[in-house]
């Protein structure tokens, strides 16, 4: 369908027009500042609300008015009433079309006896007024004569809860959860939101939701720092922590002339040196990839922009290679990453500098592999170029089951992102990519670093940048390790031949 979806940079605004960007429908953002909508995913029209004309909206099968006004009382009276004043009056040219109305729960009564609503309930004052307006703009729909929906939510509308995907429905009356609450979150009430715009159950009519479980989302950070919560999504496969490096000290130096001191103070604190500066203590993680060889991942607490070191040491050869990245640093693309690699060797005073490199390599290139990172999820890599990887699943999913919506977003194009590959020795691999065409689509957007090994068929990597959780504003930050187990995936070249929508955007880098 074509949802064109009004204040789509606000909270819940957001949160619907990703659900229906999540469930494959062309979505349209329309908002008075561009500036403010997330990401570039779908188009955009920038118009003030009582600049629509029916020639606006014509082409959309329906749309969701998210309009509102901060919440405190000081826009005039009456701003809500004029808005959809304006609204309904281009809905009247435009009868078969539906407006979906992000409501409130004000008008909602208190009970089935139907005698006094929650805004009854509130005392006088400008908190008062947004849910006093949308009464009456509530009146307005039910007696215009357009095919309108007006949700309201519950009584608790969280916008930091998760999306459960599990609601229960209510008409005139405020109803609770299992739990005795009247609660939603707003990814909820946009997942009910969708499903109404799909169904079609309220023409004409109002609803209510309410989530049928409270699942608060934990806070904004999901790291390695044990001082916030763990967060394990894809690390069920994940080799054990490795604390070897604890008391050792490493003087790094990279072949574009930077020099690095790291000391590993503990198991899971060290302190990271540019030359010239003095470092403070950091958490880290670290995974054994091999006999002397390690992965070792943590970001600089206190950096703006967000950076993360993930580097892995061969301390036996003396050899070192480090992506370096950042996130956070992109006004246009909040959730862009980007990275660096350099390549470099362990320096031991009185011992000649190692001259051989981890190396840029082609080895991977036309091999497939089909990735578990947990018991019922995978996804195959397909290593096609030696600059970009794209994703699929194989035709035989080996019990493993993707999500609809990473298939309704593979089937519509390839998903392509820009990679490196890099040997540590033999059938050990470094593989980088950056997520920026997700990121740029107004999808999350990681860094994702991989040792893979070839031989036993085994990865272990770490994704820094923003995690799926969406708590009404932005996508939380993450930061951790993970692991999977693999098999080479057999192919008979129709991925592989499909265009690269994004290469004519790359200027292609000479590795050596």
């Amino acid at each position: 369908m074509k949802i064109g979806i009004i204040g789509a940079n606000g909270k819940a605004g957001r949160c619907i027009i990703h659900e229906a960007d999540r469930r494959g429908h062309e979505v349209t953002a329309i908002v008075r500042n561009h500036e403010t909508i997330l990401g570039p995913g779908y188009p955009i029209i920038e118009k003030d609300l009582f600049d629509l004309t029916p020639d606006y909206l014509k082409p959309y099968d329906v749309v969701v008015s998210a309009f509102g006004l901060p919440f405190d009382g000081k826009h005039p009276d009456g701003s809500y009433q004029k808005a959809y004043a304006h609204l309904i009056e281009v809905f009247r040219s435009l009868p078969d079309k539906r407006l979906l109305v992000v409501g409130g729960a004000g008008t909602l009564f208190t009970d089935d006896t139907c005698t006094q609503t929650v805004l009854d309930t509130m005392p006088e004052g400008k908190m008062r007024q947004d849910p006093a307006d949308m009464a009456k703009v509530y009146g307005m729909l039910r007696s215009s004569g357009i095919p309108y929906t007006f949700f309201s939510p519950a009584c608790f509308f969280d916008p930091k809860g998760g999306r459960t995907k599990q609601y229960k429905l209510g008409t005139d009356a405020v109803i609770h959860n299992d739990a005795g609450e009247s609660y939603i979150s707003y990814e909820d009430y946009a997942f009910a939101m969708l499903d109404e715009i799909e169904q079609g159950n309220f023409v004409g009519k109002r609803f209510t939701a309410v989530s049928e479980k409270k699942y608060r989302k934990e806070p904004p950070y999901y790291g390695i720092r044990p001082d916030e919560p763990k967060y394990e999504g894809m690390s069920q496969f994940r080799e054990p922590l490795c604390y070897d490096l604890a008391g050792h000290s490493y003087q790094l130096v990279f072949d574009n002339g930077e020099r690095d001191n790291v000391d590993f103070l503990t198991g899971n604190t060290l302190q990271w040196s540019e030359l010239g500066t003095a470092g403070t203590p950091e958490y880290y993680e670290c995974v054994k990839g091999a006999q002397g060889l390690y992965f070792v991942n943590f970001e600089f607490a206190c950096r703006k922009p967000r950076t993360n070191h993930t580097f892995v040491i061969d301390v036996e050869e003396r050899l070192v290679t480090l992506v370096k990245t950042i996130a956070d640093f992109d006004e246009k693309y909040p959730y862009l990453v980007d990275s660096e690699n350099l390549l470099g060797a362990v320096d031991i005073p009185g011992f000649p500098l190692p001259t051989k490199r981890h190396r840029y390599t082609t080895d991977l290139v036309g091999k497939r592999i089909h990735w578990r990172y947990r018991p019922n999820w995978g996804i195959t890599h397909v290593y096609y170029s030696p600059d970009f990887h794209r994703l699929t699943f194989p035709s035989d999913p080996m019990g493993d089951v993707p999500e609809a919506e990473w298939m309704d977003m593979l089937n519509r194009e390839p998903y392509d992102e820009k990679a490196d590959y890099i040997k540590i020795k033999e059938g050990l691999y470094l593989f980088s990519c950056m997520e920026q065409n997700m990121s740029k689509r107004g999808q999350t957007g990681n860094s994702l670093v991989f040792l893979i090994d070839t031989r036993r068929v085994h990865d272990v990597g770490r994704s820094f940048g923003r995690s799926g959780q969406f708590d009404g504003e932005e996508f939380l930050k993450e930061n951790y390790i993970y692991g999977a187990f693999g098999e080479f995936a057999p192919s008979d070249g129709s991925v592989e031949s499909r265009p690269n929508n994004y290469v004519r955007a790359w200027k292609t880098q000479t590795k050596v």
